[in-house]
Formats: structure tokens, sequence, C-alpha cells
């Protein structure tokens, strides 16, 4: 990892485009809303190079070979760019541009090649499958009558398949005994995702389930419970409130808290402590809280250099925030990983806290790695001083 000029970036994203090895590659520019991927495909026993671009309204789409190709991606490089993601045989390279313009390159090797899907028409499985039209899927406003997905809902098309994937691969649901299952969205937003979990769950899966939104924005709210009025639901409910003050009905069987800012991420994960829920699902978005207390102390030992570029300090201000994280719910009881929840293609905040509850066991060393993460870096964590007693507890 290296900060470097932007045309020096730029050049190794032209580079790794260009390549025989070449899998697939993302390119955003502006606000975010334009979009360019690009991938190889074979046409007529040629292998070609498919450009797609969406500018927020329209995708269009062309193929290049040879020259022309190295002349369209120098071409696209050469507008200001928010991030390039590429991915070859054996590589990823991801550049992140700030806000003063400066690129920090990030290159990861794989561990083992991913061949190149080279398909004209490619054909996925997934849970929700494009093809075939789904009710649900046509009143969320993502698919046609036809059942293909428009073009400027592709991506969250496929971020409902890949949430609902990791989801059922964590969770291993099953019908309960007792009523159906809780599934609760602390900062709901559009809710699409939870939408997409609640439908596979009852009417793929044929297991009950009810799903309660709650977000402070009121607007949200009531464009929520059109879409769930629409959808003839009378398991899908949603409420005004701040995620603090939120009371459920019932135990809680899954919690949901997808890209919450900032400490609302913290309040969602006391609230699935609090309630012992089951199955825990949090993708973080910013995190301002503890940026401010690294801000404010010097770190112990050799760490102090890490403190030198601001964007190396915010990246690592997102990562011991998210660990830290992670360390609360292992103490707690839960069984956490950390994983890549969709790919940095589709967003830079891209990782996911799943926490499954097990058996609580002896967490003295997990509490002694927490304590000596937390002296080093000289913070605290927000979640740490809402956690419910109990928790605070096995902290100390």
């Amino acid at each position: 990892m290296a900060e470097i000029s932007v045309e020096s970036a730029t050049a190794q994203a032209i580079e790794a485009i260009q390549s025989p090895e070449l899998v697939s590659a993302v390119l955003k520019r502006g606000t975010g809303t334009e979009k360019i991927t690009l991938r190889p495909v074979e046409i007529k026993g040629q292998r070609m190079v498919q450009v797609s671009a969406f500018d927020g309204r329209k995708t269009d789409v062309k193929n290049y070979i040879g020259e022309p190709l190295v002349v369209a991606v120098s071409e696209l490089l050469m507008v200001p760019y928010r991030s390039v993601f590429v991915a070859t045989l054996n590589e990823e390279v991801h550049i992140q541009v700030s806000k003063k313009g400066k690129p920090l390159v990030t290159r990861k090797r794989k561990q083992a090649a991913a061949l190149p899907q080279l398909d004209h028409n490619r054909t996925i499985q997934r849970p929700l499958p494009e093809g075939t039209p789904d009710l649900f899927l046509q009143r969320i406003g993502l698919m046609t009558a036809d059942g293909r997905i428009k073009a400027d809902r592709q991506r969250k098309f496929q971020q409902i398949n890949e949430f609902i994937r990791v989801a059922c691969e964590t969770a291993e649901f099953t019908a309960l005994p007792n009523g159906p299952m809780l599934i609760v969205d602390f900062g709901c937003g559009n809710a699409y995702l939870t939408f997409g979990l609640h439908h596979y769950l009852n009417e793929r899966l044929n297991i009950p389930c009810e799903l309660i939104g709650v977000d402070r924005n009121a607007d949200s709210v009531e464009r929520d419970r059109a879409k769930a009025a629409e959808l003839e639901s009378d398991s899908i409910h949603f409420e005004v409130a701040s995620i603090g003050d939120f009371i459920p009905p019932r135990q809680l069987d899954v919690v949901v808290a997808l890209h919450a800012c900032d400490t609302a991420t913290d309040e969602a994960l006391a609230q699935a402590l609090r309630h012992e829920s089951r199955f825990i699902f949090s993708s973080p978005c910013c995190h301002h809280h503890l940026q401010v207390q690294l801000a404010a102390v010097k770190p112990r030992g050799g760490h102090a250099s890490l403190m030198r570029d601001g964007i190396i300090r915010e990246r690592l201000g997102d990562l011991i925030t998210d660990e830290l994280r992670a360390m609360i719910l292992r103490i707690a009881g839960y069984k956490v990983d950390i994983i890549e929840f969709t790919s940095l293609e589709h967003t830079a905040r891209n990782l996911l806290i799943r926490a499954r509850r097990v058996k609580r066991e002896d967490v003295s060393d997990l509490v002694a790695d927490y304590q000596a993460l937390k002296r080093d870096f000289g913070v605290t964590p927000y979640l740490e001083t809402i956690s419910p007693p109990w928790v605070q507890a096995l902290l100390s």
C-alpha cells in the first residue's frame, strides 16, 4: 500500500485493465452515480473487452479489441475518478481517491486464480434469479414484467442476492416452533435487502418470519410502509423511532444494521446484545467517534507512525473500530467473523460483521486482548459504553 501521484495510479489501472488476464474492472466517477464496468467477453471466437457505462439514467455497452481498447480505457481515465477496482487472474488492484485528490493504491494477490466468465450473455445462479418474473422484485421496482432486471437497478439486485446468500450461509435458518422468526432492521432506510431476505425466507424456504424496520426518518418509513402495502404483506412493519429507544415486541432472532452511520451501528449492536439476538448482520459505515479519539492521543510504541498520513489514519480508525466491535461480540458469547460483503467494485464500505450466538465459554484471553488494543491506541469504543451491564462486567 502506497500513496502516489494520480498519474502513476492511473498508469497502474490502465496496465491492469489492458492485461490479457483481466477478469473484471469497475470505474466510478462524479458523485458515484457514473459507473463503468469492464469485463472480457468472447464474441465470434474473439476475446474482447465489454465496456458498460452507466451515467445515472441509462447504460451504454460497447466491445473493444486491440488498439481501440487502449484508446477507450485511456479516455475513460482522463476524467477525474473516485475509485478504480481491477481484478485479474492473480491480483486485485484498488485505487481510492481522497477528497483532496490523493490516490491510495492497494494491490492484493489472490490465493487462487479466478477465471473470467467469457460468455457474452451470462446466467448467474442467485437466490432470487433473473429471467423469471417475480412479483416481489417487480413491486419494489427492480424487475420488468418479462423478468429482466432494470439496467439502473442491477447493483441493488446483486446486493440483495449477496445479502441473502451470506445470511443463509451464516444462520442455517429453520422454522421456529413458537411463532414466526423476528427480523429487526435498525436504521432501515429503503430496506431493500431486508425486504429481500423476508421474501426469500417466507416464499422460497417456507420459513415464517416477521420484519420490523426502524428508522428515525419519517419520510423513509412512509415510503417503506407504502412498499409493504403494495406487497400485500401483513408481516412487514415499520416504526419511526431512534435505534436506542425501540422496544421489540418479543425475542429478537435476527438484527440487521446496514450502513448505519457512525455510532448508529453501535446502537444496533447494543440492542442485539440487550435482547440476545440469535444472529447479527452489520455493515458499518462512517467511524467518526473513534477517529476523534485517535486524533487526540498518541498511540504507544511503533503505532505512532501510522498516524502521520491522514488517509492511513482514517483507514486504521475504521479497522480498529470494527475489530473492537467484533471483540465485544465474541466476549459476549458470539461466534464472529468480518467478511467482504460485496466486492470493492460496488462500494468501498464493503465489510460485514456477521455473528451467531453460541455457548459462552471462558473469555479471559479475549478480554486481555481487548484491553490491550484499547490501551495501545488510547481509545474506548462507543459500543462498550452503551452495552448492557452484563456485557460491561465481562469487559472490565
